[in-house]
């Protein structure tokens, strides 16, 4: 007797443990997901730094390095391959040169990138344009 109501006891148990799971199963995959765009978003934003610190880099090399959109361009597509929602337009790479204060020759690289994130969240914006705008002095 003493050992049949153990077992309907374990029964019950695992029966509420999966309920249990059940009701929390899909707080867990939101969660889940959420981290899979953040981490997106933020591999995206990471990428498009590191394409405009490149960009003006090159352009740094002289005033010729700093007028060759093409290249430039290219050194910013080297570090933004691997997103997802590359395009021609996308990222779009824009530099500006000028002369500061003091007469000396810069130049700003500006990349711009429209991340999209891979679920429709409720509240939040499914694109996000990410913008990063790095000067550099232009080499004489």
């Amino acid at each position: 007797m003493l050992k049949r109501k153990h077992l309907q006891r374990a029964r019950g148990q695992r029966g509420q443990a999966l309920v249990e799971m059940a009701m929390i199963a899909p707080f867990l995959l939101v969660l889940m997901l959420g981290a899979i765009d953040f981490g997106r978003v933020y591999f995206a934003y990471v990428a498009v730094t590191n394409g405009a610190r490149n960009g003006a880099d090159y352009a740094a090399g002289g005033s010729n390095a700093a007028a060759d959109l093409a290249s430039i361009k290219a050194a910013v597509v080297a570090d933004t391959n691997e997103l997802l929602d590359v395009s021609p337009t996308n990222p779009d790479v824009t530099v500006v040169t000028s002369t500061d204060s003091q007469g000396r020759l810069y130049a700003d690289v500006s990349v711009q990138y429209t991340f999209t994130t891979i679920f429709d969240w409720p509240g939040l914006p499914h694109s996000i344009d990410l913008e990063r705008t790095v000067r550099a002095r232009v080499a004489e």
